[in-house]
């Protein structure tokens, strides 16, 4: 998401769907919930500083403060009304702090114990320089800690264009090499996929289910299409169409710099 044009209209499209986000976001749930479990599992400091990006209505959020008790937590989000919505949902917690941020230019000072993101990043254009931006945010020993889509989300919706002699204007997911190859070397990482398979009542409901929840905005450059070639490409989906998403998880921490040998003693 690195053009100022395509992150206004990716924001301004979250805006308006924070009200119905929570009702259609069944897949960004269980992502959350599954990369909460990962978090939940790692040695981190007894309060730890967190950072997380794009927070949605925060559902990982939430999640962050059961596993994470006494963390302090920076929840942000390029949507105001996202925020906003994340806001209300943790009113009562003090430790949980809020701000509007582009997650490709992180404007906060200090270093964080986690920094965290869920099913955000594949939003973003240049994904090694934002993964070497968000590991420098680390303390020492520090965890980044994400879920992005991977290039197998919505084969099916791509291949009805595909079909129809047409290209689809979703977004270009990474594979799982070139998720790994993003993150800086000097670190661990561990690395899962998950494929999960959604069944929308029809492929028209598979379409509003992402106008929804704001995920809708097409990859730059690309020209809607014709009432006639998107009835097409529905027909070409059919009638009980199945979805494929395809979940990646990742842990990275850097290694640990190995201590300097002693200088031969002398007599």
């Amino acid at each position: 998401m690195s053009h100022p044009d395509f992150r206004k209209r990716v924001a301004t499209r979250f805006d308006a769907a924070a009200a119905r986000y929570d009702a259609h976001s069944g897949v960004q749930q269980h992502a959350a919930a599954h990369l909460a479990g990962l978090i939940a599992t790692a040695s981190l400091p007894p309060r730890p500083r967190v950072l997380e990006i794009g927070c949605g209505t925060g559902h990982l959020t939430q999640r962050l403060t059961w596993h994470l008790p006494g963390a302090i937590i920076f929840a942000t989000d390029i949507a105001p009304a996202m925020l906003a919505a994340c806001r209300e949902r943790l009113c009562e917690d003090w430790c949980v702090a809020f701000s509007a941020m582009d997650g490709t230019q992180p404007a906060v000072a200090g270093s964080f114990d986690l920094v965290c993101a869920n099913l955000a990043i594949q939003w973003f254009e240049n994904l090694p320089a934002v993964l070497a931006t968000y590991t420098r945010l680390l303390a020492p020993g520090g965890m980044l800690a994400v879920s992005l889509l991977g290039t197998r989300t919505f084969r099916e919706w791509q291949d009805a264009h595909a079909r129809r002699g047409l290209v689809a204007g979703t977004l270009a997911m990474p594979t799982t090499q070139q998720c790994r190859a993003a993150f800086p070397a000097d670190g661990r990482l561990q690395l899962t996929t998950e494929i999960r398979i959604d069944q929308p009542p029809t492929a028209l409901d598979f379409l509003r289910s992402l106008r929804a929840i704001g995920a809708d905005t097409p990859t730059p450059g690309h020209t809607p299409l014709s009432a006639t070639r998107l009835r097409r490409v529905l027909s070409e989906l059919g009638k009980s169409p199945t979805i494929t998403y395809e979940l990646m998880y990742a842990r990275w921490q850097r290694r640990e710099e190995p201590p300097i040998p002693e200088a031969p003693r002398t007599t």
